[in-house]
């Protein structure tokens, strides 16, 4: 017992406990024939001692097919005159049984449909039923030649002239069915053996639920366990994405500041330069000062090479620009964000045309751009909703006019007063933001050649609008 408790919840041990001494009560219950009228004292004490062993043998199985093989055993315990026990098992739809043991061992394939033969008819029955020559021959009549050649090998005689007949069933589910042909004429059943017969199935019953909820538990475990690892990975990828795409626009942003700072430099190195060369001009070519003056315009325009190269930074080089699909990249997104999409209730429709023409572009940056603004998205429908992404010429069928990306939420909004700010560096309504993705992603944008715009209402939604170039004809394909 200490065995069982450790492989077996407490919860499902005590129903298979409650459900054993349910069948067992059914003995005793009102309306069956008692199984002591007319019976000398030591054939009830058998079959009582015999109901008792399958009770102990069935709590300890955890082998389906070792319950069948008790089952069968008792039953010759049971019913001594029995030519041999049949047990059949319904299939996971109901819709076939199969014979899955016998006396002998010997199960040939043999299956019968629910209704038909009897096992079939004993699949429906409500309890156990004893039954005559004549009925049997009724029932055996839709039998097909094969079926009882099958029967007559693992049976002897066939066909029985008389048979105990009882079905499988556990809390309204049903399992199977299990046949007791009689030996010999003779030897005929009585309706005192009812009740042994159900009592013996109701303890098979219970005991073959149980074990299936056990493999079930563990089926389902098994895909929570994986469908757990499969969630952590996908997270783990989208992590490492927002880690990128937050490295990226801090990249950006040291390049924007770049840009700028060699911008305003710019402007007095020039006046600097100048003013040297127009000093140069005044001094003779032997004056001592000359040497100090060449240094000084040699330095300036050190200075002005570097400023020239902290320009390029921050220009995306031309070589790196791909044609490129734009639904693929948004696919590619999509499937990116898909567990953060799941596990935020965020259904996601796209309508993507697939006539829109390529664009030239830097595809990691504006697939991030994409990833920053469905992540928006998203953090805009707490409770859930949907996502709407969208493609669609821009200005035509032509290849010249251009691709627009539109990507909508139903989430809450974004106030008036927040509108002209979203793209500006380090302006956030976020209390954990940086401000700085939708102004990077708008500098891409710009970088490409397009353009990005807003429009939001709140507690309607929000929907960011993409317009990228399309690629000159002939453009190289990513």
């Amino acid at each position: 017992m200490a065995k069982l408790r450790r492989t077996m919840p407490p919860s499902l041990m005590r129903r298979r406990q409650h459900h054993l001494a349910q069948a067992l009560a059914r003995i005793a219950q009102p309306g069956h024939a008692s199984p002591t009228a007319d019976m000398p004292s030591p054939a009830v004490a058998r079959r009582l001692n015999a109901i008792l062993a399958v009770c102990a043998a069935l709590l300890v199985t955890q082998d389906i097919e070792m319950i069948l093989q008790i089952v069968v055993r008792e039953a010759d315990t049971l019913f001594p005159g029995s030519s041999g026990p049949l047990l059949f098992l319904a299939d996971e739809r109901g819709e076939q049984l199969w014979l899955r043991a016998t006396r002998d061992g010997v199960v040939p394939s043999l299956s019968v449909q629910p209704g038909q033969s009897l096992a079939g008819h004993a699949y429906f029955a409500p309890r156990a039923m004893l039954m005559g020559a004549a009925q049997i021959d009724e029932l055996l009549v839709s039998a097909s030649d094969e079926h009882a050649a099958q029967l007559a090998r693992v049976v002897a005689p066939w066909p029985p002239r008389s048979a105990l007949l009882a079905p499988l069933r556990v809390e309204g589910q049903r399992l199977g069915a299990l046949v007791l042909p009689g030996a010999l004429p003779e030897s005929r059943f009585t309706p005192h053996d009812l009740p042994f017969i159900q009592s013996l199935t109701d303890l098979a019953a219970v005991a073959i639920s149980a074990r299936r909820q056990v493999v079930r538990t563990a089926a389902l475990q098994h895909d929570l366990a994986q469908s757990r690892s499969l969630h952590e990975q996908a997270q783990a990828r989208l992590d490492a994405a927002q880690a990128q795409l937050l490295q990226s626009a801090k990249l950006a942003a040291v390049g924007e500041l770049a840009a700028s700072v060699a911008h305003e430099i710019n402007n007095p190195l020039y006046a600097a330069r100048n003013s040297l060369y127009l000093v140069g001009q005044e001094l003779p070519d032997d004056a001592p000062q000359r040497v100090f003056l060449d240094i000084a315009q040699s330095e300036l325009g050190r200075i002005a090479r570097i400023i020239t190269r902290m320009r390029d930074f921050y220009r995306p080089a031309r070589d790196e620009l791909e044609t490129t699909d734009v639904n693929d990249l948004l696919d590619e997104t999509i499937e990116l964000v898909r567990t953060h999409l799941r596990h935020g209730q965020v259904t996601v429709v796209r309508a993507l045309d697939p006539l829109v023409s390529p664009i030239t572009a830097h595809a990691d940056q504006v697939r991030q751009v994409f990833l920053n603004v469905m992540l928006n998205a998203c953090d805009a429908m707490p409770g859930g909703g949907v996502l709407t992404v969208t493609t669609s010429p821009a200005g035509g069928r032509a290849p010249a006019g251009g691709v627009l990306i539109a990507i909508a939420d139903d989430g809450t909004g974004i106030a008036p007063e927040h509108l002209p700010h979203l793209f500006e560096p380090f302006y956030t309504t976020k209390p954990q933001g940086t401000g700085l993705g939708l102004a990077i992603s708008a500098h891409i944008i710009t970088q490409h050649g397009g353009g990005i715009t807003v429009e939001s209402e709140l507690g309607i939604g929000t929907t960011f609008r993409i317009v990228l170039p399309a690629s000159p004809p002939g453009g190289r394909r990513a």
